[in-house]
């Protein structure tokens, strides 16, 4: 019995004094009224459409920063932005995917899930 004690109360402590900061993996459970705001905002004209404004020019090319050899697309510089400002309002990286999966109405591919972490990365400085 004490045995069997010893374990619930090791496990409790654990769970309760064992915790560290969330990291951006963990997911925030958004509401689905957030949820619903965020994907109208993303869309045509909202706050966070960062893509219509560049139709049209989309595969024109930009010095990512001055000083750097990197050059992306205005297209990957919006997932970039859109991945940084929903970053910096707290929303984790597991939530940005699916949100943009949900935007898009696809899968994300490889190189999306690339500019949404320098996205993250660049929140982070």
């Amino acid at each position: 019995m004490k045995y069997f004690l010893l374990i619930i109360l090791s496990a409790l402590s654990m769970k309760s004094f064992g915790q560290t900061k969330p990291s951006n993996d963990s997911t925030s459970n958004l509401t689905v009224e957030v949820r619903s705001k965020i994907l109208s905002e993303s869309k045509d004209g909202g706050k966070l459409d960062f893509w219509t404004p560049i139709k049209g020019h989309e595969y024109d090319g930009l010095l990512l920063e001055k000083g750097s050899n990197i050059i992306v697309t205005k297209r990957e510089l919006a997932v970039i932005k859109w991945a940084l400002v929903l970053t910096k309002n707290g929303i984790s990286k597991t939530e940005i995917v699916s949100l943009y999966e949900e935007l898009k109405s696809r899968k994300i591919r490889a190189d999306e899930l690339q500019l949404i972490d320098m996205g993250i990365k660049k929140a982070s400085e």
